[in-house]
């Protein structure tokens, strides 16, 4: 069975992670994705080689399409260029603001040569505002949006970013979902449209702080500002400014119900989200807590002094006993809980091969690769990894040729380094 995007026709032409990403996971259902990239590679390939221009951050982002090799630059490439867009259902860019004129894969210019044409870009911080045509990536993007900051993370006095690139990968999702929505409007009305996505909207789209209840939260984030401005005036360390803001955290204080825990041999997280859960975990690990009796002295002082309590009181309790016996005894007291893993220990799981989380697919030039299959399974349009990611230029002389490009046109074009 086909998948749904079978006949779709996606052009990238971007790199790094956000947008190969997105470029991706629309071949995993089904589009046909034709990635650009100039004549030594993009810097993803060239980062940490397995091979020359092969490397794993590569292969992880652009599987499931061919690869045409140009150098966009070259003044012999304007016919290719305008071939390429008119072929395009879909552009996908992830250049700053103003690259993609100087390289004529604008919206504008797209939409002169193909007016129908759906055209994706994605920014580290937008098109418009003073930090638009700034350089980023998705570490300075976490950085800026406050993500590594809330992150908590602090090592050698220094903040620490999320190790996956959130705001990158994130984006990539967002960039398919818009391109999935603006097909659907396509194939309703026959119009295209522009799609924007940035690194940063993404980083603070995903924190719950960047939500505010105007009526309830102004005057307290008046007050966060301020007490932030004088901690950095006087040199505070960001462990001591992050000890203040969760000292005014009162919620937060004394979490049992919803973290990680050291076991007996090892290490396991519960998860008691809601009061039904977490009556389930008191009630298994015969604790009380007052926090949630009537009558409560609902005060910062106590919330700590209680939660002070609690937390040594259960670590102890799980220090207790192995994670396997902790696991046992979890699921018969239908409490969530986990070991905690590493990846590597993950791909032969049980549950992972039932579900076939994992799959098999043949790359060009170093065989025989094993990824995670695509994130959704559909019944009546499947999805699939349709090839490894490609080699430099493996499939340029097969696209040309699609284009109407003699072999002799194409000899002409790789002799003039216009084409690889």
């Amino acid at each position: 069975m086909a998948g749904a995007l079978e006949g779709v026709r996606i052009l990238d032409c971007t790199q790094i992670i956000a947008g190969p990403l997105a470029a991706s996971l629309l071949s995993e259902m089904g589009a046909d994705v034709v990635k650009i990239e100039p004549l030594e590679g993009e810097p993803w390939r060239l980062q940490a080689e397995l091979i020359p221009k092969e490397s794993r951050s590569y292969m992880t982002q652009n599987r499931g399409k061919r690869c045409l090799a140009i150098n966009l630059k070259h003044p012999g490439a304007d016919p290719l260029r305008i071939a390429l867009i008119g072929w395009a259902d879909v552009l996908i860019t992830n250049y700053r603001p103003g690259v993609p004129e100087q390289l004529k894969l604008d919206y504008e210019t797209a939409k002169a040569v193909k007016p129908d044409i759906i055209y994706c870009e994605s920014t580290a911080f937008g098109k418009q505002g003073p930090d638009a045509n700034l350089r980023g990536y998705d570490i300075v993007a976490q950085a800026m949006s406050g993500l590594t900051a809330s992150n908590g993370t602090v090592t050698n006095g220094l903040p620490q970013q999320i190790g996956f690139a959130p705001a990158d990968v994130i984006t990539g999702y967002a960039m398919a979902w818009g391109i999935t929505a603006a097909l659907y409007h396509h194939a309703r009305t026959g119009e295209g449209q522009a799609i924007n996505a940035s690194l940063l909207h993404t980083a603070l789209t995903i924190q719950a702080g960047s939500r505010e209840i105007v009526a309830l939260d102004s005057d307290s984030r008046r007050e966060s500002l301020a007490s932030l401005k004088a901690a950095r005036e006087r040199g505070a360390r960001i462990e001591d400014i992050l000890a203040e803001r969760r000292a005014k955290a009162t919620e937060l204080s004394g979490n049992i119900y919803y973290r990680a825990y050291k076991t007996k041999d090892s290490y396991l997280v519960v998860g008691c989200l809601g009061p039904g859960p977490r009556a389930r975990f008191r009630k298994a690990l015969r604790i009380r807590d007052e926090r949630y009796e009537e009558g409560f002295d609902r005060s910062p002082e106590a919330f700590r002094r209680i939660g002070t309590v609690l937390v040594e009181q259960c670590e102890a309790i799980l220090a207790s006993k192995t994670n396997a016996e902790w696991m046992e005894f979890f699921h018969a007291a239908d409490i969530a809980a986990g070991p905690v893993r590493f990846v590597d220990e993950v791909l032969d799981d049980p549950q992972v091969i039932a579900n076939n989380y994992m799959t098999e697919y043949e790359h060009t030039l170093l065989g025989t690769l094993r990824g995670p299959s695509p994130v959704v399974s559909m019944s009546a349009t499947p999805t699939r990894v349709q090839r490894a990611s490609p080699a430099l230029g493996e499939h340029s002389d097969a696209v040309l040729a699609e284009l109407g490009f003699s072999a002799e046109a194409v000899s002409q074009l790789r002799e003039g380094c216009v084409v690889g």
